[in-house]
């Protein structure tokens, strides 16, 4: 994981989130007056027990800094380290006496989707999100904000999604994209190491990667309705994945 990026933290809950999970920050601003709920409380607490430095600052001092909101009085400073290889998360994974479980993201344009699906992903267990190099880091002040943290949690691997079916394949991983002509996902063993393939919103999944998975699945719509918003098809998923384990034991 060598390569990193100073992201700034803008919203409390996200802030307290990887507080809690002991990341490394850099410091903390925060205004010099601003009014102590109990989450800001918390962050001090925790900040102090992780010996991060707090700075007081004044509320048009933090301003000058904000990006997504002019009402946040604490801001965290800190360095992203999300960033794997698949065989080192493979590894990992293997060696936590885990099973596999992974998304792969083919080309989707919308941060918030793509912020939605990784507070999903890290709420149900997904280990691994996959998605092709980006010029951009994937992993920004807004979807930290917009997934609550999340973003920073699930790991993150970038390289190119023929590569990346071929290594899961040679794992024994099913992989199952998430399309129109696939087969009813309720009626689809979704149990063992899986990965789910999420096509852009606009075009779907690239034909390329349709004919090197292992099978596809579909969400059953009333007419009318072409597709259901990408990030609600990622929980719709993993969700029916989570509800066979567990039926299962």
């Amino acid at each position: 994981m060598a390569k990193s990026k100073f992201i700034q933290i803008e919203s409390k809950n996200a802030l307290l989130e990887l507080l809690k999970e002991g990341r490394e920050f850099e410091r903390i601003y925060a205004v010099g007056r601003a009014f102590k709920d109990e989450k800001t409380r918390e962050i001090f607490q925790l900040a102090g027990k992780n010996r991060v430095p707090v700075v007081k600052v004044s509320r048009k001092a933090l301003q000058r800094r904000l990006r997504s909101s002019a009402a946040e009085s604490i801001v965290g400073m800190m360095y992203s380290q999300n960033d794997w290889s698949l065989k080192e998360l493979l590894d990992t994974i293997y060696k936590e006496g885990k099973q596999p479980f992974f998304l792969l993201l083919d080309d989707l344009k919308y941060t918030q989707n793509i912020a939605a699906i990784m507070r999903t992903a890290f709420a149900v267990g997904v280990n691994g999100i996959i998605i092709n190099p980006q010029k951009k880091s994937i992993i920004s002040d807004e979807t930290i904000r917009i997934s609550m943290g999340a973003a920073e949690r699930v790991p993150l691997v970038e390289m190119k999604l023929f590569e990346a079916l071929k290594i899961l394949k040679e794992n024994d991983i099913k992989t199952y994209a998430v399309h129109m002509e696939g087969g009813n996902y309720y009626e689809q063993d979704l149990k063992g190491p899986i990965a789910f393939v999420l096509g852009a919103e606009d075009v779907g999944i690239s034909t390329g990667v349709l004919e090197r998975v292992d099978g596809s699945v579909s969400i059953p719509m009333r007419e009318g309705i072409g597709s259901l918003n990408v990030s609600s098809t990622a929980a719709v998923l993993v969700y029916e994945k989570l509800r066979q384990e567990v039926s299962d034991n």
